[in-house]
Parts: structure tokens; C-alpha cells; sequence
């Protein structure tokens, strides 16, 4: 779950907390097993290790590192996220901590400073702002080695066929980029792995559906021909769809009725300096 920062209008800042806390209550539904695995097979996690997850959600990957046997900090800035991770790890007895932090916050102070953790990662929650300090973050809290997952594609809060129906230009991310960089500058070694998801679109009315869309043509203001675009493109794109709620009884969901990809680049490295392995 996104917790990125800074000014830049691609940014999703601290403002969003509001939208990610709303979102809580059906974005655990929304989770990507076959990210999940592709993720933890590249982490290679040690027997035992104490993880720092940043930008974790409702536990997206806490809880199976916590099911796995591992000692989890769930660090996220939405109180909502966290107060579903705090519930199933209490549920399961999970060996998770939840931490209300942000990037720009202070780890120190939340107990999350040099050498803290084994391994500390980001997945899919560093969009843009201070790459630079966010990986310095990472790589002093982990004393063995860290990773991020970042977008390789347009960002997942943006919508292209959405954005080329109301004439607008989209900028490709350079978070891939920006972070390679930073590591070089660090004198870090790190691999490279990419990989496809889509991105979850379940809202429990289409209000919450058409706001979400609006989202996704950007923050700049809709003109009045745009708007109409817009109003047109929600009517025929929104959609109204059955799923099970997980006790078999049907219920119900707004989605679009197409699929957004987004292309993810794994970028991990050790701490020390040596390559990774």
C-alpha cells in the first residue's frame, strides 16, 4: 500500500491517508497470491529472521512472513490498515508489530533505526519523493539486506486508457531509476527481477468506484469538456459485480470492467556492500 511523499504531483503524500483508510476494508480482499510468492521466493528469507515491512497495509505479506515463522514490523501511515493487521495478527497469534510511520518520519524515534531489523522492505510503496533518503532508510535499518518494489510502468495511480480518452499525457515513473542510483552512491550491488500485477479495483458502491477513477486521471483540475469525458467514461466503465465474501453467501461489488497492469521492478541488495546471492 502506497506511502510515498514529497511534492511532485505523481506523489501520494500524507493527504492520502484519508482515501487509504477508507480503502482498508477491502483492500485485504484484493491481495495478489502470485505476487506474494514471487516477492518471498526473491527475498529468501533466512529461518528466523525479524523483518521490517514498510507501506504493509492490512498485511498483505506480514502476515504470511509472521505465518512463516518470522518476527514482522507492519509499518504503514493509514491507522485503518493497521488497526485490520493488528486484528488478524491477534486472531492467529502472530508474532507482528504495527507501527503508524511514514517515510519522512522518524524510524529512530519508532524504534526502527540502524541495524533494527534482519531484512527491511518496501513492496510496491515507494512511488516518488526522497528516493534517495527512503533507501538510506531501508539499508540502515536491515543489518543483512533490503529491497524495494517499485513501478516500471506508469504508476498504479494513474489509468492510461482512461487518460487517453480525456486527451491527457502521462509521465512513465523514474523510481527504477532514482533508486539505482542511490545504491551506486551508496555502494550497494543490487539485482534486478520484474514482474506484472493488476491493480485492485473492488468498491462496495459506485460512488466509491467513481471517485477511485477520478483518482486515476490525476490531481489536476477537470475541465468542462473532461468532465463530461469523465462522466460518460464512469457510465460505461463502472460496473456492478458479484463475489463470494468468503462464506460462500453472494455479495456484491463495484469494479471496472477492465483490468489496469502495472509492471513491477524487485530491487534487492545486501547492506555491506557484497552482491546478492
Amino acid at each position: 500500500m502506497p506511502t510515498t511523499h514529497g511534492e511532485q504531483t505523481d506523489a501520494i503524500n500524507r493527504d492520502s491517508q484519508a482515501y487509504w483508510n477508507k480503502r482498508a476494508a477491502t483492500f485485504t480482499r484484493g491481495a495478489t497470491g502470485e505476487y506474494e510468492r514471487w516477492l518471498m521466493e526473491l527475498l529468501a528469507l533466512e529461518e528466523g529472521e525479524e523483518v521490517l515491512d514498510m507501506g504493509c497495509a492490512t498485511g498483505t505479506l506480514a502476515v504470511p512472513l509472521a505465518r512463516a515463522g518470522h518476527r514482522v514490523h507492519g509499518c504503514d501511515f493509514a491507522e485503518a490498515m493497521l488497526a485490520i493487521l493488528d486484528e488478524r495478527a491477534a486472531t492467529e497469534k502472530l508474532p507482528v508489530s504495527s507501527h503508524l510511520l511514514a517515510w519522512e518520519d522518524d524510524w529512530e524515534a519508532a524504534g526502527l533505526g540502524a541495524n533494527s531489523v534482519d531484512v527491511a522492505f518496501a513492496s510496491r510503496s515507494l512511488m516518488s519523493g526522497d528516493v534517495p533518503s527512503s533507501v538510506r532508510k531501508l539499508d540502515s535499518a536491515a543489518r543483512s539486506k533490503a529491497a524495494v518494489v517499485v513501478p516500471a510502468s506508469l504508476l498504479p495511480s494513474r489509468d492510461p486508457r482512461l487518460l487517453t480518452y480525456l486527451g491527457r499525457a502521462a509521465r512513465s515513473p523514474r523510481v527504477v531509476r532514482d533508486v539505482g542510483r542511490a545504491l551506486a552512491a551508496m555502494g550497494r550491488v543490487p539485482v534486478y527481477a520484474t514482474t506484472r500485477t493488476y491493480r485492485p479495483m473492488r468498491f462496495s458502491s459506485f460512488d466509491e468506484a467513481r471517485s477511485d477513477l477520478r483518482r486515476l486521471a490525476g490531481p489536476e483540475e477537470l475541465t468542462a469538456r473532461e468532465a463530461r469525458l469523465f462522466d460518460a467514461y464512469a457510465s460505461d466503465h463502472v460496473v456492478r459485480a458479484p463475489h463470494s465474501d468468503g462464506d460462500g453467501a453472494a455479495a456484491e461489488h463495484w469494479t471496472l470492467d477492465y483490468r489496469l497492469p502495472v509492471t513491477w521492478t524487485f530491487i534487492g541488495w545486501h547492506t555491506d556492500g557484497s552482491a546478492w546471492t
